[in-house]
């Protein structure tokens, strides 16, 4: 029995070692690439060799073609096959552009990243062609909170509190119809911001969207989150599920332009007096665009005759007009008659007319009769769908967890 056994038992491990060996140098099918090797199922990657441009002052994209050895007959291919996706001669400074080459030299594929969120992909085909598609930016994300109390303003204790800038005025941004942060911010004034914070292999991390946020202001609380309305568009609603977005801006300078503590409130710089003031002078730096804060129609552009200077007088409807004084110039195409909407440039910041210094002097008529500003309280946009106001709740509760 065991002679038997022996060359049998041979016999199996011999033809096992031999099935091995044939698993191992198993032939690539013909329609595979040279470059890609199968395994038991499993395909490697090709290899690239990748070539980097960040976009420089005085670049085009015919130039940075070139400097990667692509002619100028196949540079115009390019832009002609990436046309309906995207304006490849549109290229901004500081953006990158990658060439990949494949092990064989070859060019590969082309991409150029439009911003933090997109990157337009091209494949170099056979026969001159290529394959153009826009695609989104992966990043690993994970969800940061973080908060201040404000001593100085909003944006010098936010960056003391490690928030990054654009943060901050993101933040600024949610509320820019509900909080005038110029003016109305006083001390012992706290916020809290929850917000994407998103990395990728070998950059530093940047942030995505402001998530949700709450601002206590004079012991009053405010509140954001964001949430898709109706047609699935990102919007942001207090936790009562009122929309955000209102008639007129809470104020007419953006706050970007206007941080580092510059702009203030102050009485009129001419009479130095403490009456009532139904406007608000705003300071700050000269040029600073001055935006519409509604839609509207201009009534008047020009110099005023009772000391305002270059002086513009936007009609919103029946109840309101706007009024902004002092600017140095006006916005691109403002005049009388022009139909402008919220958020437009109609001018720009100065000191003409009666003025000691660069400010604009905003004020907001009701009726014909002036009114505080800072007082005026407009109707919101359409509520987060009754539809959806379960699924809103759950996301206020998810939000307000991360936010203790």
């Amino acid at each position: 029995m065991k002679k038997i056994f022996l060359p049998l038992l041979i016999f199996v491990i011999a033809g096992g070692a031999i099935f091995f060996v044939r698993i191992g140098h198993t032939e690539k099918p013909p329609s595979e690439p040279e470059n890609t090797l199968e395994v038991k199922g499993i395909k490697e990657e090709p290899k690239y060799n990748i070539q980097t441009h960040i976009v420089a002052d005085n670049d085009t994209f015919a130039k940075v073609m070139s400097d990667f050895g692509i002619d100028y007959s196949e540079m115009l291919a390019i832009v002609d096959s990436a046309s309906s996706t995207y304006d490849m001669t549109s290229i901004k400074l500081g953006q990158p552009i990658r060439l990949a080459k494949d092990e064989s030299g070859k060019d590969a594929y082309l991409e150029y990243e439009t911003g933090k969120e997109n990157y337009i992909h091209i494949d170099f085909l056979n026969d001159g062609k290529f394959s153009v598609e826009k695609k989104a930016i992966e990043y690993k994300t994970e969800i940061v909170k973080q908060s201040a109390t404000i001593n100085n303003s909003m944006y010098l204790d936010g960056l003391d509190a490690n928030i990054p800038e654009g943060v901050i005025i993101d933040f600024a941004d949610v509320f820019a119809w509900t909080i005038d942060f110029s003016v109305q911010v006083q001390k012992d004034d706290s916020f809290e911001i929850l917000y994407e914070k998103r990395s990728r292999e070998g950059q530093e991390p940047n942030y995505g969207r402001v998530l949700a946020g709450k601002f206590v202001n004079s012991g009053k609380v405010y509140t954001a989150y964001l949430f898709e309305d109706e047609e699935g568009k990102a919007t942001y609603y207090s936790a009562e599920g009122e929309n955000l977005q209102k008639q007129f801006l809470k104020a007419p300078l953006e706050f970007k332009r206007i941080t580092s503590g510059f702009t203030y409130a102050r009485f009129d710089p001419i009479n130095y007096s403490k009456q009532k003031h139904l406007a608000i002078d705003y300071a700050a730096s000269m040029g600073t665009p001055v935006l519409a804060v509604g839609d509207g129609t201009i009534e008047f552009a020009g110099w005023s005759t009772i000391g305002f200077g270059n002086f513009v007088s936007i009609h919103h409807n029946d109840t309101y007009t706007t009024q902004y004084a002092h600017m140095s110039a006006f916005g691109p195409g403002i005049k009388k008659g022009v139909h402008v909407v919220q958020g437009q440039v109609i001018g720009y910041v100065g000191s003409t007319g009666h003025s000691t210094g660069p400010h604009l002097h905003y004020q907001i008529k009701e009726n014909g009769v002036l009114v505080n500003p800072l007082n005026l309280d407009l109707p919101a946009g359409d509520p987060v769908p009754e539809d959806k106001l379960e699924e809103f709740k759950k996301i206020v509760q998810e939000y307000n967890n991360l936010m203790k």
